[in-house]
């Protein structure tokens, strides 16, 4: 039977009234377990009889100090209490199971927000920390490029610098150019000295002086007074406009550039290649 047949078959009425049997006392007791409103009945009419009882001294039929609960299975005996197990083993009580269903409901909306915040916040950290990172290597090599520039200004001032001082020294009217030929082992080449006693400055214009073969060296030689003085090694490598400034030596008249290997002893003049007379 549904709720609605069991509230209007008169049944619980009979029940609190105590006129009914042993087997359909059990039934209405089950009935009070699987349906709330079959329940609330029961109080409803026990509460009004409990009123009329009291109005015209009539005892209750039971215990009016007892608040009236719903039955456990372990109070009930018989065929009502195996149908009462069988209906809370099968369908739980009505009202825990309410609050079974709402404390599962809220427990799991509560699992899918903390999932969604704890995905979003470990993104949004990823992001940020990707960020810095392409950042910070942006900035390491901004950094070295700006290094690089700097580099670059220091030489190209550097370089600025000596020429400037270098066409000052070559439009001086002191300044004696002097021409040099090859002759020898390479006559092809040329070298222009430009020799300035008032500035105490040499400076080679190697106009076409081949690269050094592997293993030597050029060395500069002047003559002063009949004697050949050093004037050291010319390092093709530095180079500032195409001009090489090598040692100053007082009074020279001569110049000679010439070749030698790095076994050659310091001592040795080495191969003539170039010679110039003032």
């Amino acid at each position: 039977m549904d709720s609605k047949k069991i509230l209007q078959s008169g049944i619980l009425e009979q029940y609190v009234l105590g006129l009914v049997s042993e087997e359909e006392s059990a039934k209405v007791e089950e009935y009070m377990i699987a349906y709330p409103e079959v329940h609330e009945k029961v109080q409803r009419l026990r509460s009004c009889m409990e009123h009329y009882t009291g109005l015209h001294d009539i005892s209750s039929p039971k215990d009016p100090c007892k608040e009236f609960s719903l039955p456990n299975c372990e109070e009930l005996s018989g065929k009502a209490r195996e149908r009462c197990l069988s209906v809370e083993t099968k369908f739980g009580k009505p009202q825990q199971k309410r609050q079974l269903a709402e404390m599962h409901s809220h427990t799991r909306l509560l699992t899918a927000l903390a999932s969604i915040s704890i995905l979003f916040f470990a993104g949004l950290s990823i992001h940020f920390y990707q960020k810095q990172v392409d950042g910070a290597c942006a900035l390491a090599k901004i950094k070295e490029q700006l290094c690089e520039l700097k580099d670059r200004h220091t030489v190209v001032v550097s370089q600025m610098q000596t020429t400037t001082t270098d066409n000052a020294l070559l439009k001086d009217a002191v300044t004696q150019k002097m021409n040099m030929k090859g002759v020898g082992v390479m006559p092809e080449a040329e070298v222009i000295v430009y020799y300035n006693p008032i500035q105490k400055r040499t400076i080679l214009d190697p106009v076409s002086l081949p690269k050094a073969p592997k293993d030597h060296y050029y060395q500069l030689w002047a003559e002063v007074d009949d004697r050949v003085v050093d004037m050291g090694t010319i390092d093709q490598r530095i180079k500032a406009s195409g001009l090489i400034s090598v040692d100053y030596v007082a009074n020279a008249n001569n110049f000679t550039i010439t070749l030698k290997s790095n076994s050659d002893q310091p001592s040795e003049k080495g191969k003539t290649c170039l010679i110039v007379y003032r």
